[in-house]
């Protein structure tokens, strides 16, 4: 497994070594239109309604994700949590073994 790893790293390695050189701009054509046609349209003022706009809709987007996932930890814990016994001593130190033990542990830590 770890060589067809370090096989891999090094054939994306020389692959990206060898299209580095395309990606250099000096092999773009320079043409005087084209250049005055990017400059207008990189040079032109942005409204504030546009950034507020796109302020606002990110900010509806983080919402919207941590409402999905208070919700979905507030159906996990409602279904599928079982409440343990309290955790005393080193037992609280353990690692989980896997994926459910480690939701439950935390739901546990974080009195959910």
């Amino acid at each position: 497994m770890k060589n067809n790893l370090k096989l891999s790293l090094i054939i994306l390695g020389i692959a990206m070594a060898l299209c580095m050189p395309l990606q250099n701009p000096c092999f773009a054509d320079d043409n005087p239109a084209l250049s005055k046609d990017i400059a207008a349209a990189t040079k032109e003022p942005i409204s504030k309604k546009k950034i507020a706009f796109k302020f606002i809709m990110a900010m509806v987007g983080v919402a919207t994700s941590s409402v999905i996932i208070y919700v979905g930890l507030s159906v996990y814990n409602k279904f599928f949590h079982n409440q343990p016994e309290p955790v005393v001593g080193l037992n609280s130190l353990r690692s989980p073994e896997n994926f459910k033990e480690s939701i439950n542990l935390f739901l546990d830590k974080t009195n959910w």
